[in-house]
């Protein structure tokens, strides 16, 4: 817990796609739809996902935390706040 409390005070990116997935649960958003809502680079908003590169760190994406799911419908993926991610923004009282 505090490793990944840690991590998203270090990373602005992954904050707002916690905080903007937090604000639509439990609907779901694709990177896109996230970018033009946060207004944050479509490809930082994946970096912040899943990881990419030395810039975002996989083991410290939302998806690797668990603080993320993806899922998968019409070969398109899909990204909502987890249980634990949502009771992580509850007990940081970030909402």
């Amino acid at each position: 817990m505090k490793n990944i409390s840690r991590s998203l005070r270090r990373s602005r990116v992954r904050t707002e796609i916690v905080m903007y997935l937090y604000k639509i649960y439990p609907e779901d958003s694709y990177p896109a739809e996230m970018s033009r809502n946060i207004g944050i680079d479509p490809t930082n908003i994946l970096g912040g996902l899943r990881g990419m590169s030395n810039r975002f760190d996989e083991s410290n994406s939302l998806l690797k935390m668990g603080l993320v799911d993806r899922i998968e419908r019409d070969n398109v993926a899909y990204y909502r706040l987890s249980e634990p991610g949502k009771d992580l923004v509850e007990s940081l009282s970030l909402g």
